[in-house]
């Protein structure tokens, strides 16, 4: 394992975040880049420090692929689901 993978039960418990709380939608979502969502996950009770690499291949192993992924910070086509 090199030293930027995650181990096995932090990637489950971010892949976990990721479909808990992400939706996919149509348009682009500007404000919610990977370094955002990377900082919202560690943010969280059960969040950890995370990289915004780590944060980008998790979101793609979730399915939600990046608009440009020759940017630093990936924008996705996502919403945040409601916390009510």
């Amino acid at each position: 394992m090199s030293e930027y993978e995650l181990p096995e039960n932090q990637k489950k418990a971010l892949d976990n975040w990721i479909m808990l709380n992400i939706v996919p939608q149509k348009t682009p979502n500007k404000n919610y880049t990977s370094y955002a969502l990377k900082n919202l996950f560690e943010q969280t009770p059960d969040g950890f420090f995370i990289t915004n690499k780590q944060l980008k291949e998790a979101m793609v192993r979730c399915d939600f692929l990046p608009v440009n992924k020759n940017k630093l910070n990936w924008e996705f086509r996502i919403s945040l689901k409601s916390q009510g």
